[in-house]
């Protein structure tokens, strides 16, 4: 796919731009749009993180127990993202925390019930997992301010991306000699 970015350098450059005015339109000049698009934005994050984190073990899963528990991770992140996408529900640091915290427990569950031994480091990253989902959703930890900077990044991230390989693919044009 990064192959077929880089043939359009222009289409890059073009659509790096306009993320980048848009991240920054939203966040710093009309905050009132960028509060109105800030849970959509979020709820598509939290889709994408979700489907990228499990994708690979929906693809070959170990027993029925642990399809099981990936899946419910899977619709336990649909029904918050929903959540966010419709503004509907509670602070967002609960619903944040959640999905970390169960990414965790079906991470430790699931290495614990495999029938291959789990690596000590993913152990260590499931138990980091709970960890950092209990502290978030106890804590409060996540504010609608802290969203909004997320909100830049979201913009700003492929913003800048598309941009640096736009400009890295642009083809010098020879000089005519006449």
């Amino acid at each position: 796919m990064l192959d077929q970015m880089k043939k359009f350098p222009i289409v890059n450059i073009v659509i790096g731009v306009i993320l980048i005015v848009l991240g920054i339109v939203f966040v710093f000049i009309q905050p009132d749009i960028g509060e109105n698009i800030k849970n959509v934005a979020i709820g598509l994050m939290i889709l994408a993180i979700v489907v990228l984190l499990i994708y690979p073990g929906l693809k070959k899963p170990k027993s029925k127990l642990i399809l099981s528990l990936l899946i419910l991770e899977l619709i336990i992140g649909l029904l918050v993202s929903i959540m966010f996408i419709t503004n509907t529900g509670g602070s967002p640091s609960l619903w944040i925390g959640l999905v970390i915290y169960v990414h965790g427990v079906v991470g430790l569950i699931g290495g614990y019930f495999s029938a291959e031994k789990q690596k000590m480091w993913l152990f260590f990253l499931s138990l980091l997992f709970v960890s950092i989902g209990v502290f978030i959703f106890a804590s409060n930890l996540i504010t609608n301010e802290m969203l909004i900077h997320v909100l830049l990044f979201i913009f700003l991230a492929p913003g800048l991306f598309l941009l640096a390989l736009g400009l890295l693919n642009l083809k010098k044009q020879p000089k005519q000699v006449e």
